[in-house]
């Protein structure tokens, strides 16, 4: 009798296990986060070094999405407490000389590639001008919290002191492609090929979260043309074919992106001088 007992019972936690792990999903999509950081002026501003990385509700490591900080990720305390100074699959770089919008993509999987299951995650930002790890104060930091699961979400948190123009989308495979279609049959991308300046021109149907950027064949991100929301209407942005440095970027094949409330459309045009 114990023994049919014990298969039962086994037989019953094995099938609540089973049900929770199908009801557990994973779903496939990419979350995009904008935000402009605002000099704090200490210690050497406006140079600076930056931090942006994804957490879980837990508060336990993701990945890394970008570290500007080559030789003084020591100084970001947060983030290397958070991370250990993991930088898989981040993007990389020295020391900034200024301030300037960061837009970052996730692809909703961890440094390992492995996909998360749906849930509520975090984006934190750090950046500091000071030797934090040396007694001296940590730098600004924040974070926004979302919904990673199978409907779409965006976020514009008001700005802080010293985080302005925060913008998060979380759009899911396969939600808003014909919305994309739609936007893409309104733009219009001139001259392409260019060597000087191109401009993109299109409409929008109601008040939106526009955003508009431009990134290299690697994806690393260019220069920033747009990020505001704005009223229905026709708009015209151009975009001189130099970086948010000021500097002029070689010749070659870019892309413009339009993300109007989270729908994405790309446009390859090709520079040459």
């Amino acid at each position: 009798m114990k023994k049919i007992l014990i298969a039962i019972v086994a037989i019953a936690v094995w099938g609540f296990m089973t049900q929770n792990e199908s009801m557990a999903q994973s779903t496939t999509g990419t979350m995009t986060f904008t935000v402009k950081t605002i000099s704090n002026n200490t210690g050497y501003s406006p140079k600076h070094v930056l931090a942006i990385w994804i957490k879980d509700s837990q508060g336990n490591f993701v990945v890394s999405c970008k570290v500007m900080a080559n030789t003084r990720k020591k100084h970001l305390v947060k983030w290397k407490s958070s991370s250990s100074e993991n930088t898989t699959n981040a993007i990389t770089g020295a020391t900034l000389s200024s301030h300037q919008t960061h837009t970052i993509t996730w692809d909703g999987k961890d440094y390992s590639g492995n996909l998360m299951a749906d849930g509520v995650y975090q984006v934190w930002v750090e950046y500091t001008s000071q030797n934090s790890a040396s007694g001296q104060p940590a730098g600004p930091y924040m974070s926004v919290e979302f919904n990673k699961t199978t409907a779409s979400e965006h976020l514009a948190p008001a700005n802080l002191t010293y985080f302005n123009n925060i913008v998060l989308d979380w759009v899911p495979d396969g939600v808003g492609i014909e919305e994309a279609a739609s936007l893409n049959s309104r733009v219009s991308v001139y001259p392409n090929p260019f060597s000087e300046s191109v401009k993109v021109q299109f409409n929008i149907d109601m008040q939106s979260q526009l955003q508009a950027y431009v990134v290299d064949q690697s994806g690393k991100m260019i220069a920033v043309l747009a990020n505001d929301v704005v009223s229905a209407g026709g708009y015209e942005l151009t975009w001189d074919g130099k970086n948010d440095q000021n500097m002029r970027e070689p010749s070659g094949i870019y892309f413009i992106v339009l993300r109007v409330n989270g729908i994405s459309t790309s446009h390859k045009v090709l520079m040459m001088h």
